[in-house]
């Protein structure tokens, strides 16, 4: 697409392509998940959404800036490049629906490297901003985490470190969204708790999960770029036998989770169904397409264990309140 074709795209198109809102949801609802895990201990409600609107701004420049290095290395023009192009039109018919991916902003140009950059300093700009009352209700501990955060976020794609073609990208994404879960409710309440604990790591799995899985349908091309992610390192068969250990694990932990707090965590177990999709699409090797399909089986997964999450909390604050 060319660049002189912006002009042509409508104010809607702009706004969703650029901003990619349905990729903020996995970090909205991580933030969440720790914010109602704290709203059943303290009514700290402000703090809470100062930290969740900081974290969607942070999502925002996160995908923004995953983008424009994405776009600067090629790894999103080449990701469904296939010799065999009924392949390649298939991966891009399943992986083209509204929720799960429309492609990168940059290559289809709605929007230019230098916009770009402008746009991602009024974004990191906006998350400085909103840390503030953060930062007076939390302390200095708040400008640590910020840092790992931003750390964490702008390196997984941006040189020199890349940390998602070097084989740390799955570590980084799992660091990333339990820091987010789980320091959403210490920022809150100052103390530890073993069930914010563990629910912030059945989070950073799940979501770690999504990104095995999504590495699963450019292996090919992670391969002829030299990266080293995990699905490149393990081979696919191994990747996929990962992800169904990491779904029990997630599970297991859930178990935890019920017996260390509430009863009402056992609503977590009705996203077990896209486990099993998850799982049987990943081993239908009649189906040539399984690695592409089990990408937005994943999303869903995720975001529906945390919104069971959110939901069995706030449950328990009516609960507890009573």
């Amino acid at each position: 697409m060319n660049m002189n074709e912006t002009s042509s795209f409508t104010k809607w198109e702009w706004i969703k392509n650029v901003f990619r809102f349905t990729y903020t949801l996995p970090f909205v609802l991580a933030s969440l998940t720790g914010v109602f895990t704290a709203l059943v201990y303290t009514s700290q409600i402000i703090i809470g959404i100062f930290i969740v609107l900081d974290v969607f701004v942070l999502a925002l420049f996160v995908n923004l800036s995953n983008d424009y290095f994405d776009h600067k290395s090629g790894a999103d023009s080449t990701r469904f490049f296939s010799r065999d192009k009924e392949f390649e039109r298939g991966a891009r018919e399943i992986l083209s629906s509204k929720i799960y991916w429309s492609g990168n902003a940059f290559d289809l140009g709605y929007i230019t490297e230098s916009q770009g950059k402008i746009l991602m300093s009024v974004l990191a700009g906006s998350a400085i901003l909103l840390s503030i009352p953060i930062i007076i209700y939390g302390g200095l501990i708040v400008i640590l985490l910020g840092l790992i955060a931003f750390f964490l976020s702008y390196f997984y794609t941006a040189p020199p470190l890349n940390l998602g073609s070097r084989g740390l990208g799955e570590l980084d994404v799992f660091l990333s969204f339990f820091m987010i879960s789980f320091f959403s409710f210490f920022i809150i309440t100052g103390f530890f708790s073993y069930d914010a604990f563990f629910i912030a790591l059945s989070v950073g799995f799940l979501v770690m999960n999504m990104r095995i899985v999504d590495e699963m349908s450019g292996y090919e091309t992670h391969i002829d770029a030299g990266e080293r992610d995990l699905c490149v390192r393990l081979g696919l068969e191994n990747a996929s036998k990962l992800v169904v250990l990491i779904m029990v694990l997630v599970f297991f932990i859930s178990a935890v989770i019920v017996t260390l707090s509430s009863i009402l965590y056992l609503l977590v177990f009705l996203s077990i169904p896209f486990s099993y999709q998850i799982a049987r699409t990943l081993f239908n090797k009649n189906d040539r397409f399984r690695y592409v399909r089990a990408a937005p089986l994943a999303f869903k997964l995720s975001f529906s264990f945390q919104l069971l999450i959110i939901i069995a909390s706030i449950a328990q604050i009516f609960a507890t309140s009573g």
